[in-house]
């Protein structure tokens, strides 16, 4: 446990050393440099040079005596302090890297690496959905976004989810409601996930090392992904005789007149294939 929160310091920017000796200093302080390597780990050559960092970054105190002890900042006041810190590091980046003219593609198409950076965009993209989220994927990656999509929806956000997999009860759901762990001997985990009709992220769901999925904002690459969604929404409501019009009926009515006319010439007898959204309100 406690490695594990001294990587997270790593991943703020500390050094390993400064990371364990502030963390074993939570456990037992006041303590000697003396102490402190023997409780940390860190070497004693490198001990002086470790505390005298963290005294700069203002994570550790030195108190007055022969020799010297050391106590760390309380855990909620070295918070508070790197918030404002890193608050403070991004405000002063965005606002000279906005004076950069740029000439990027807002159409491009960009490559996301790893499995958590993934679930990060997924999480991102949910909370910024200000009218509707179009989703397929299955149940472990649901589960990941689950408490972004619930704000989502609690916000007005409209939520429409198709998965072969089984689904937390939240906002449309079209679902096989299939075992993930048997689906999982023949497929691999998918996610498309489609916000406002802006912004794309799809691709192999994948927890292998480097991994790429695909982030756009592409206009034709959006288009094509929702209407496999909701493609997906359709085969399923005919498969099942379940009306998913209402999944359906945002997504540009004009082609499904065409489409609805066109099944119900095929299949007169199945009531299920009225697609003809003109004539709704």
């Amino acid at each position: 446990m406690l490695k594990k929160i001294a990587q997270k310091m790593v991943d703020l920017g500390f050094t390993k050393y400064e990371a364990l000796a502030y963390v074993s200093l939570l456990q037992h302080s006041p303590v000697t440099r003396y102490e402190l390597s023997k409780n940390s780990g860190v070497p004693r050559s490198a001990i002086y040079d470790v505390i005298r960092r963290l005294e700069s970054h203002g994570a550790v105190n030195a108190l007055s005596g022969t020799p010297e002890k050391y106590v760390p900042l309380p855990q909620e006041e070295f918070l508070n302090m790197l918030t404002q810190r890193y608050s403070k590091k991004i405000d002063d980046f965005k606002k000279d890297i906005s004076k950069i003219e740029t000439f990027i593609h807002p159409g491009q198409l960009w490559n996301i690496t790893g499995y958590d950076h993934f679930i990060a965009k997924a999480k991102e993209m949910i909370n910024e959905a200000k009218t509707e989220i179009y989703l397929s994927a299955w149940t472990r990656e649901i589960k990941e976004i689950l408490k972004e999509l619930k704000k989502a929806e609690k916000r007005g956000v409209r939520v429409v989810i198709f998965s072969f997999t089984q689904v937390p009860e939240i906002g449309q759901v079209y679902s096989y409601d299939l075992d993930e762990q048997e689906l999982e001997k023949t497929w691999d985990h998918k996610l498309i996930l489609a916000r406002d009709r802006e912004e794309l992220l799809m691709g192999e769901a994948s927890k292998k090392p480097n991994q790429q999925t695909a982030w756009t904002k592409n206009k034709a690459i959006l288009h094509i992904a929702l209407n496999h969604i909701v493609l997906d929404i359709t085969l399923f409501g005919l498969r099942f005789g379940i009306d998913v019009n209402e999944a359906v009926i945002e997504m540009h009515p004009g082609e499904f007149e065409i489409l609805g006319t066109l099944l119900e010439k095929k299949l007169p007898e199945n009531s299920i294939v009225d697609l003809n959204f003109s004539q709704r309100n």
